[in-house]
């Protein structure tokens, strides 16, 4: 039975990865501005696969470089 459900995860996350991919795609048609959310979206998927212990710890580097991202624009 693990087996079977095993596949079926590994469906629905090929699925969820087209999606996301197929949204960007579309998204870059349109500008960066229209990126930002489905890139943002992506990175809290891409976390949301990590095992349970890991994903504390790269939410934070993620909140620390968008932080660091957002100072360097307003400084500049």
């Amino acid at each position: 039975m693990a087996p079977r459900a095993s596949r079926r995860q590994a469906e629905r996350q090929a699925r969820s990865a087209q999606h996301l991919g197929e949204r960007r795609r579309a998204a870059d048609a349109e500008g960066p501005l229209t990126v930002l959310p489905v890139a943002v979206d992506q990175l809290r998927a891409a976390i949301a696969k990590l095992p349970e212990s890991q994903r504390p710890a790269a939410a934070e580097r993620a909140v620390q470089l968008l932080d660091g991202l957002r100072q360097d624009i307003a400084e500049s």
